[in-house]
């Protein structure tokens, strides 16, 4: 998961940087509230940790621009060291998930993260080998995708961009996360190498520009978003 943690005390940050890397999980740290603002209308990110008192937008700010502006749904976990109790039902009732309190507790910690995770994406912690999402039917263990009475099989590359695509449906995902996500620091994963698997994909499972049902459009200067035909509007 992409996880989006501001935090101003650089030792700090650092630390639960690779406490959360070291689960997995690819980390972007924010010393203000301004450059996380700013990253919300250019990066997807799956979960928020916020400190509260940060320069330049406190974290309580940004969790408002997350929920009031944005109409963003992703969960946010604050970790601070402000424990007062009107604090922490603050931020709750403002729509913050979750609230740990500093100093940090590693396990506690990462246990939060999982939970919240675990909850808000159900879908991408399916372990089963078959998975059906939108009325697409993807086998893990074939590398196949089956829709319309039709099965279609993948190369491992195009089956897990597939696949993370499905998962966010909906949402516009950068290149940079899509190249994370498939090909992880794999230097050789080039744009053109990404577009290419794009246009295999939008034509082994029907997504091109005219498809009836699902389009993977390109979001101009940022990346990509599987979108759903709502019927009447073809166009959409």
């Amino acid at each position: 998961m992409y996880i989006g943690l501001l935090e101003d005390e650089p030792d700090l940050a650092q630390h639960v940087r690779e406490i959360l890397e070291g689960a997995g999980h690819a980390v972007s740290t924010f010393s203000n509230g301004e450059d996380m603002v700013k990253a919300i209308g250019r990066d997807t990110i799956d979960l928020f940790v916020l400190d509260w008192r940060v320069p330049r937008l406190s974290g309580f700010d940004v969790l408002k621009h997350i929920r009031q502006v944005k109409s963003l749904q992703e969960p946010v976990l604050f970790l601070t060291s402000r424990s007062d109790e009107l604090d922490i039902t603050d931020a709750l009732n403002a729509g913050a998930d979750d609230y740990c309190v500093k100093p940090v507790r590693p396990k506690e910690f990462l246990a939060r993260v999982a939970a919240l995770l675990r909850r808000t994406y159900r879908d991408r912690n399916d372990e089963e080998s078959l998975r059906t999402l939108l009325d697409y039917k993807f086998n893990k263990v074939a590398n196949t995708v089956t829709f319309q009475n039709k099965t279609q099989t993948l190369s491992e590359k195009e089956f897990k961009l597939a696949l993370f695509l499905f998962e966010n449906a909906e949402r516009a995902i950068s290149r940079e996360r899509l190249t994370h996500e498939v090909w992880g620091n794999d230097m050789q994963a080039l744009s053109r190498t990404l577009d290419v698997h794009i246009a295999w994909i939008r034509k082994k499972l029907d997504l091109s520009a005219t498809s009836m049902h699902l389009r993977l459009r390109p979001v101009h200067g940022y990346g990509y978003r599987l979108m759903t035909v709502h019927e009447g509007h073809p166009d959409d």
